[in-house]
């Protein structure tokens, strides 16, 4: 399988595209104003790790994926809304409910469509 890895840096955008197929993605987030983005997978794994990241105010990420997972490592003081269609699909906020924030400003809006896959929300990534 391939692995492809990277770390999206501050950038005039503040956003990310991934597409994984038949792969795997991991990326570090360090944006301090995170805008949202675009994830995709076919038979493919995506990794995003937010936890030294911020955002202000909402960002959303469009996840579309078949066969796929996307694993999401938040910060604490980050809320999310999820918008995502499931077909034979699954969506686990696997936090722990103390540090879940649920009066933050901060909103990180999951939304797109998830066919036999699973989208997890971690408070961080396990190695």
């Amino acid at each position: 399988m391939n692995i492809l890895s990277g770390t999206i840096t501050q950038n005039t955008d503040h956003s990310l595209n991934t597409t994984a197929i038949f792969g795997e993605i991991k990326r570090t987030v360090l944006s301090k104003d995170f805008k949202g983005g675009i994830v995709r997978n076919v038979f493919g794994n995506t990794e995003l790790d937010f936890t030294q990241a911020d955002l202000t105010g909402v960002a959303t990420l469009d996840i579309s994926q078949a066969f796929g997972q996307v694993t999401i490592a938040i910060p604490i003081d980050w809320r999310v809304e999820t918008e995502i269609t499931h077909i034979a699909s699954e969506m686990d906020d696997d936090r722990s409910y103390l540090i879940r924030t649920a009066k933050s400003n901060k909103v990180l809006v999951l939304k797109g469509l998830s066919v036999f896959a699973a989208v997890e929300i971690v408070n961080f990534l396990e190695e």
